[in-house]
């Protein structure tokens, strides 16, 4: 310890800045000169306050704390009652007096006593020397004690300073908020903001759920009860909890974003992709005639193959010239962004909770392929355990599934999809994948077989569905867990039907519901590809033969039973060859 005479301040401030990166640029550490007010026993003890700044990550260069890895100096205050006693400017960068550095930190030590007595401190940072550039972190009024001839520990908790607010998607319905500092480092963890959302502007379609201690930048959205149609804004504000400094009142502090968030409610459409009409038709759910007209018009060469994610995105694979995959996003007026299939065609598709789209192609050079946000770039090829694959899908872990036409398998690949594949031998080849929760549903030539997610070499069907069971490329699960399959060759006539199996799913069971095509009540279509419900419950299926063009979308409102008839079949001369169906959302939040 540096000793001074009389009632000069000696020293110990020790700063451990863990400063990745900071090299040069010395900052002032000059003396302290200032005189506190002497004791009459002259006793004095001393004090010590810790900050830990984290180094830069490898992959961003930005830091997830609330000390930034940009501090370059610190400026520190100390009051003895209203008498102020300290004033020090400190510099934190390798060159700076009092500071070593490595390859992964700089370490800065600064050593100072006090007279016995109680004392507050204030202490900013900054990412310019001798106190100079942007504020970067504060704490701001800590209260401590100094007792003779004892050193004492302040524990110290910088609050840093936002001069930003970003709010990104969290999947469905929820997203994640973020300040920023002056140097664009995320600010997280302690001395981070709490935050909340407000409803700002609109009706009061949403109810908020707000940020937890185990999510505390996650605000999710949920839809009102009873529904209200339209849009409503929420403002975020960020503040800080009851013993952290308040940085939201530093000069330059941005604390409150209005209209962070968009909550939309609109009817629902069911999205067909009309093969031989060349478009992606939308309608307006529930049905209302016969003779509804769409309420979009996508124009493609050759519509073929649809799926959508969480935000109800479309994407579309189209056949014609040139061969690529679109993406048509609400309001679904145009189709965005095109990339090239390279002469593939596929049979299914399917969006990953992450935002990947993949696509199982049966013919061409790639297995797979597979595209990630935002979409613009070529596809990546993937090959390693595929064969002609025919079946899609991703479960809740972003772990990838692939049904193999030409080996009669089954392969999982986990993200990022690079390493080796699980496979699971079947009985006969697979159309169709359909994922719910933990549960995978393999459509068969005559059967479904049912596995447990995720798979493992040693996984076998824990159950396999067979009864009316002929040509399933696409499969739907109720709001009860119970799985809805459209036959496309089943029934007597082998024109297709629907059949309906209900939980738990044991092997050989009958099904509790059979609609056989065409299924009368106004409607002459048959060979069901699509199949899929809304969130009201009503079951919607494509056909893709007969009708007055070929094929048709049929509407079925709960209670079904086998003796059901649609409540509306649209089997108009614009539709023909109806080869896939996606039910957008009704319910939508946009950062």
């Amino acid at each position: 310890m540096r000793s001074v005479s009389g009632s000069r301040v000696a020293a110990l401030l020790t700063a451990l800045l863990l400063l990745a990166g900071c090299g040069g640029g010395g900052a002032s550490s000059g003396g302290l000169g200032s005189t506190l007010p002497k004791q009459a026993n002259g006793a004095t003890g001393s004090v010590r306050f810790a900050i830990v700044v984290p180094p830069k990550t490898a992959s961003s260069g930005r830091s997830p704390a609330y000390v930034s890895p940009a501090t370059q100096s610190m400026t520190i205050a100390v009051l003895q009652g209203t008498t102020n006693v300290l004033n020090q400017t400190v510099g934190l960068t390798s060159s700076s007096t009092g500071c070593t550095s490595s390859a992964a930190s700089t370490t800065c030590t600064l050593e100072l006593s006090l007279n016995a007595g109680s004392y507050t401190a204030s202490i900013t940072t900054y990412d310019g020397a001798n106190g100079t550039g942007n504020a970067l972190s504060t704490a701001q009024s800590v209260a401590f004690t100094v007792t003779a001839n004892q050193s004492t520990l302040v524990p110290l908790t910088l609050s840093g300073i936002p001069t930003a607010i970003q709010v990104s998607s969290a999947g469905t319905n929820a997203v994640d908020v973020l300040a920023q500092d002056a140097d664009g480092n995320f600010i997280v963890g302690a001395g981070a903001p709490t935050f909340t959302a407000s409803a700002s502007s609109g009706p009061a379609v949403a109810t908020i759920v707000q940020p937890t201690a185990s999510h505390p930048n996650l605000i999710s959205f949920v839809q009102a009860s009873p529904t209200v149609l339209g849009t409503e804004t929420f403002a975020v504000a960020a503040s800080y909890p009851a013993g952290e400094s308040n940085a939201c009142t530093q000069t330059g502090a941005v604390c409150s974003l209005s209209a962070a968030v968009t909550a939309k409610v609109s009817a629902p459409m069911a999205m067909v992709a009309n093969q031989s009409n060349n478009t992606v038709l939308g309608y307006t759910l529930p049905l209302t005639s016969a003779t509804q007209s769409p309420a979009v018009s996508i124009p493609l060469s050759v519509a073929y193959r649809l799926t959508e994610d969480a935000s109800g995105n479309v994407f579309a694979a189209n056949y014609g010239s040139p061969e690529s995959v679109l993406e048509i996003p609400p309001p679904y007026t145009s189709a965005t962004l095109t990339n090239s299939l390279g002469g593939d065609d596929s049979f299914q598709m399917a969006v990953a909770p992450n935002g990947d789209l993949a696509l199982a192609n049966f013919t061409g050079s790639a297995g797979g392929s597979l595209y990630t946000p935002p979409y613009t770039g070529a596809p990546t090829t993937l090959s390693n355990g595929l064969s002609s694959p025919y079946g899609v899908a991703f479960d809740a872990s972003n772990n990838l599934y692939f049904a193999n036409s030409g080996a009669s398998t089954l392969t999982m690949l986990a993200p990022p999809y690079t390493g080796a594949p699980t496979t699971v031998s079947i009985s006969s080849v697979a159309y169709g994948l359909t994922v719910s929760g933990t549960t995978l549903f393999v459509g068969k030539s005559a059967a479904v077989d049912i596995f447990s997610l995720p798979l493992t070499a040693s996984s076998t069907p824990i159950a396999t569905l067979s009864s009316g069971i002929s040509g399933v490329h696409r499969s739907a699960v109720d709001a009860s867990g119970n799985l809805w399959v459209a036959n496309d060759t089943g029934g007597a006539s082998y024109e297709g039907s629907i059949e309906e199996f209900t939980k738990p799913f044991t092997t050989g069971e009958a099904p509790a519901v059979t609609i056989l095509m065409p299924v009368g009540g106004g409607s002459s279509s048959y060979n069901p590809f699509g199949i899929a419900f809304d969130a009201a419950g009503n079951l919607y299926v494509t056909n893709t033969s007969g009708g007055a063009g070929s094929g048709g979308l049929l509407e079925f409102s709960p209670p079904i039973t086998s003796a059901s008839k649609p409540t509306v079949a649209i089997e108009t001369a614009n539709l023909n060859s109806l080869y896939d169906l996606v039910i957008t959302p009704s319910f939508s939040v946009t950062p």
